[in-house]
């Protein structure tokens, strides 16, 4: 009974990080939909997806859905926050504005959340019916190719300054890993394109061979990779390459550490699990590692108790922040935050093995299925490229793929040279890339 109460319990917390990703991408959305506000004279109906807490449990979650069509940023906003039934008593009045005086079509969660009746409602169909990927790909199609040619000259953009970087400094790498657009990515490679005219010879010697990261945050990662934040300014990732070489004590001293946690817990394989958009720096992690290896050695004897002499090579333990949950991921990695009291580590873990090693021994074939299901689906619709969020499992993934794979040329349109990424909505990215939900609906469904 404990331990299905603890997989319920895992379950649980795997239904929360679904849910703050979904909360995520759609703010990403939102984003990008009002970054454009002032450079698109014309918008089309847009949909995104937000997970709230109710008013009356706060235990539970409620889904908003918040359809963006006004061009008045203003009342775009303001509906949103009434939307999640946040206040808006710090909104500036709106300015005062001529042109077409229309009528302000709220989406049915703004009646929902404020109790108000809406107006339209006899004119509409109270249950909506579910849209199918066919119906949806043949409404925006078009809408993706031209969103997709008109950035052209910004990816080429990119990809340039990319090449002039990599061959000017020497760096190994470059990417984004930002929930900014990529218009802040050319803007970073700009940014630091002028930069290398003022320090050339400096910045050759601190990133030759180095992997560089545009994110959310500044500083080393603890992979050894060189983060700067796309919001900082030029002089701030100074300051951080100044230091770059200071770093290099605490990137040894982080394996070695590994090593005395694995041994602490009978051989437990530690990793590193790196999600978008988030970069454990060095000194942070060293840190997690230091505190949670100082909490396993006042519990050597429960180990020894507990495990006796028996080998847990097989299983797999990732430190995870410091206050984050002690749960087993779906992917079979214990996750355990650093605050986390040692004989706790060592009773879930315990209670849990079994399951982990169940997962473990599937992963790698959820994980192959995925993959073959993934080039299928590439070369069947000849697209350019095809993602997935981090919040689609192997299995939802596997599925999505064969599905499109099978039934492509029910779409009525072409998708060659398309990008998808597949994901738990629908939408157009201002990049052209499309966002299909993992289990779209057929014709047939």
């Amino acid at each position: 009974n404990k331990m299905m109460q603890t997989i319920a319990d895992s379950n649980t917390l795997q239904r929360m990080l679904n849910i703050t990703a979904v909360n995520e991408n759609s703010l990403k959305v939102l984003n990008e939909y009002l970054a454009t506000h002032s450079s698109v004279s014309k918008y089309e109906s847009k949909e995104i997806i937000f997970f709230i807490r109710s008013q009356g449990n706060i235990q539970e979650m409620k889904q908003i859905k918040i359809t963006l069509t006004t061009t008045r940023l203003h009342e775009t906003v303001k509906g949103i926050l009434v939307a999640c039934g946040l206040s808006i008593s710090h909104l500036p009045s709106a300015a005062v504005t001529t042109g077409t005086d229309r009528p302000i079509e709220w989406h049915p969660s703004y009646y929902a959340a404020t109790g108000k009746v809406n107006p339209q409602a006899s004119t509409k169909n109270k249950k909506p019916l579910e849209l199918s990927l066919r119906g949806w790909l043949q409404e925006n199609i078009d809408k993706s190719r031209k969103l997709e040619e008109s950035v052209r000259h910004i990816q080429d953009d990119i990809e340039r300054l990319q090449d002039k970087l990599k061959k000017d400094i020497g760096i190994d790498s470059i990417r984004f890993d930002s929930v900014w657009g990529f218009h802040h990515f050319r803007g970073c490679l700009k940014s630091f394109d002028r930069l290398y005219t003022t320090h050339p010879k400096f910045l050759q010697h601190v990133l030759k061979g180095q992997s560089l990261i545009f994110s959310n945050s500044t500083g080393v990662s603890r992979l050894g990779e060189i983060v700067l934040s796309s919001e900082d300014v030029p002089q701030t990732w100074i300051s951080l390459l100044q230091t770059v070489t200071a770093y290099k004590a605490v990137l040894s001293r982080l394996p070695v550490m590994e090593s005395k946690l694995s041994s602490l817990m009978n051989n437990i394989q530690v990793v590193r699990r790196e999600k978008q958009h988030y970069h454990v720096m060095a000194e942070q992690y060293e840190l997690m590692l230091n505190k949670i290896l100082n909490s396993l050695r006042r519990c050597q004897e429960l180990v020894s108790n507990t495990f006796g002499k028996r080998d847990l090579s097989g299983l797999q333990l990732a430190v995870e922040g410091e206050s984050s949950p002690l749960m087993l991921s779906s992917s079979g990695q214990f996750l355990i935050p650093a605050s986390c009291p040692g004989t706790l580590v060592v009773d879930f873990i315990f209670n849990n093995s079994l399951n982990a090693v169940n997962i473990l021994q599937d992963i790698e074939r959820f994980l192959y299925e995925e993959e073959q299901s993934r080039q299928k689906a590439i070369e069947e619709l000849c697209l350019t490229d095809l993602q997935k969020d981090e919040s689609v499992t192997p299995s939802q993934m596997t599925s999505c793929c064969s599905r499109l794979a099978d039934q492509y040329w029910r779409f009525g349109v072409s998708l060659a040279k398309s990008r998808i990424r597949i994901s738990h909505y629908y939408s157009v990215m201002q990049d052209g890339q499309i966002c299909v939900p993992w289990d779209w609906l057929g014709d047939d469904d």
